[in-house]
């Protein structure tokens, strides 16, 4: 249980750590990489290559809101360059519902990938979306079974059980292939990004997106600072938009 199943192999429960993949060669070092074949890479201008960007990144909690010992497991720093960037590669990935949870309960994947639901609950479960443009319903389903969806949206999405109102999962689409995911002491490091300008991006569940101008080659490590502003569970409706 060391890795996150974000990738296609042998049905295991993930570790607590929120999943990232980093595509091959040209993505940012981070929990694992996706193992199916990738689609073809869309064209692409050369890449620059300048180096590393490294930095930290320290999370605060917003007023009315508790920060837990295990948030920066949840947290995401990616870079979008404004030209030359490598094709970002989708995937196949997991995510579980177990023990009423969703496992993990956050994910980011490049644009196109397509995520699976394994039940491994002996009860029944509903996943189901209703982010525009990346709304999807996979029905009821058993133990033992799943089902998927493949997002081709870029933003966050967020995934709930229709049966169950405490289960919640954020699916962060991008179409970059430079991501990772920080330390437990918020330090972090994108490799192989490319010359030129772009936006430094953090994300996290319980907060907003954000960004600041990030030119490569970097002057020095950068820190950022991400105030937790939501609750760990949202207040949301069923699939029918009625309370539960």
């Amino acid at each position: 249980k060391t890795n996150p199943p974000t990738l296609i192999e042998p049905v295991r429960r993930p570790a607590a750590r929120a999943a990232v993949a980093a595509a091959p060669a040209a993505a940012a070092t981070a929990a694992s990489v996706p193992a199916a074949e990738p689609e073809p890479a869309r064209a692409a201008a050369a890449v620059v290559e300048s180096g590393t960007l490294r930095g930290q990144l320290q999370l605060v909690a917003a007023a009315g809101q508790e920060l837990g010992a295990d948030e920066m497991r949840h947290a995401v720093v990616y870079y979008v360059a404004d030209q030359g960037a490598a094709p970002a590669r989708p995937g196949r990935y997991r995510i579980y519902t177990h023990n009423k949870q969703f496992e993990p309960e956050s994910m980011v994947v490049p644009l196109g990938s397509t995520i699976s639901f394994p039940n491994q609950d002996e009860i029944l479960h509903n996943v189901f979306s209703v982010t525009p443009k990346s709304s999807f319903d996979l029905g009821i389903y058993g133990e033992g079974k799943s089902a998927e969806y493949t997002f081709k949206q870029t933003g966050l999405v967020l995934i709930n059980c229709n049966v169950h109102h405490a289960m919640q999962a954020n699916v962060l689409v991008i179409d970059t292939p430079y991501f990772t995911s920080p330390g437990s002491d918020g330090r972090f490091e994108l490799k192989n990004l490319p010359a030129g300008s772009g936006k430094l991006m953090v994300w996290h569940p319980r907060a907003a997106i954000q960004a600041i101008t990030q030119g490569m080659p970097a002057a020095g490590p950068v820190v950022l600072r991400l105030a937790l502003t939501k609750p760990r569970i949202s207040e949301h409706l069923n699939k029918e938009r009625k309370p539960y």
